[in-house]
């Protein structure tokens, strides 16, 4: 039997910018980190005795004969890549719900593929699994989905992510011995909208944005300015948590201007005034929008306060997770 884990991540810039239309112009950087809330995956082979192959438990159970009659796309999909013939039961758990904004779908990808990999007997090697991640939802499975999650999800910790125009990436890694990541991790308190969505659909529309000249006005240059501006005071050790609070409301500003008009835009726009209201001094909606956790900043004293206003809203508060994709047996 193996097991692994991948961490679920909050993207507190860059978000929109890790897709290839981008980069391959303009570059990225994307400033996220994981917490330690996470999707595990377990591994065995199933003997021979039963009147089906695999055994796959998700948020339905399956018992199919035949692969290509697994409905759960993306474990089909890994077990293809991979080549893997023997039955096997799977089963598949998260600390947090799906489609909520995290990189969940990036982070079950990863964390299967490389339970297969440990499986297999194969040593798990973060850069390896975050490009085998990328080509599998992209080329494979044709989802409308950037890089970020997949390179969060697999090297965890804070990091800030240039992506080059080229598709070739380098990590700055910073520890909780720094102050602004200690002030980060004290203050950060995710609330749940109670919305789920799937961000491909959302991403699709979003894409569209891409196409556009790339005009000063354009929200996805302005994210793109704000991120390079956060990455580069954060290299040189120049920003505090109230400069970055400000450039994260600037952010929220052009992001939410991507959001599709409607029922959904409003109850989200009302959510982030409620809580600014009720404490927060800075936030944002995690993901590619549409629903699913925000992230917001309290002073610590504040939080209880904080967390009973928003009520009867989920909160939590995670801490930042050091570690990435790991096999735990």
């Amino acid at each position: 039997m193996k097991i692994c884990r991948a961490p679920f991540r909050v993207s507190l810039f860059g978000g929109g910018t890790d897709f290839e239309p981008w980069y391959s112009v303009h570059g990225s950087y994307i400033v996220s980190f994981s917490i330690d809330r996470y999707c595990y995956v377990t591994i065995r082979k199933l003997a021979p005795f039963f009147d089906y192959k695999y055994r796959i438990s998700w948020s339905k159970i399956e018992t199919p004969m035949n692969i290509d009659d697994v409905q759960h796309k993306s474990i089909k999909a890994c077990l293809k890549y991979l080549k893997i013939q023997e039955g096997l039961e799977i089963h598949t758990d998260g600390d947090l719900p799906a489609r909520s904004g995290l990189g969940s779908s990036s982070t079950f990808t990863a964390a299967f593929l490389g339970c297969c990999h440990s499986y297999l007997g194969t040593k798990i090697n973060p850069r390896i699994l975050a490009s085998e991640t990328i080509k599998l939802e992209q080329d494979i499975l044709k989802e409308a989905v950037g890089v970020q999650d997949q390179i969060q999800a697999c090297h965890g910790g804070f990091n800030i992510i240039r992506i080059g125009r080229d598709g070739n990436y380098s990590i700055y890694r910073l520890n909780k011995a720094n102050r602004l990541i200690s002030d980060i991790e004290q203050c950060l308190v995710l609330v749940y909208s109670g919305i789920q969505r799937f961000s491909t659909d959302i991403q699709q529309e979003q894409l569209k944005a891409l196409n556009q000249d790339y005009v000063d006005s354009n929200p996805l240059t302005q994210i793109h300015s704000i991120s390079k501006k956060v990455s580069e005071s954060i290299l040189l050790d120049e920003l505090n948590l109230h400069q970055l609070s400000s450039y994260l409301r600037e952010s929220w500003e052009h992001k939410s201007t991507l959001m599709s008009e409607g029922t959904t835009k409003d109850k989200l726009l009302e959510i982030y005034s409620k809580a600014i209201e009720s404490g927060a001094f800075a936030g944002k909606l995690l993901g590619a929008g549409g629903g699913g956790f925000f992230a917001f900043f309290v002073s610590p004293e504040e939080q209880p306060r904080f967390i009973k206003l928003m009520s009867p809203l989920l909160s939590l508060r995670p801490s930042i997770s050091e570690s990435g994709i790991e096999s735990i047996l």
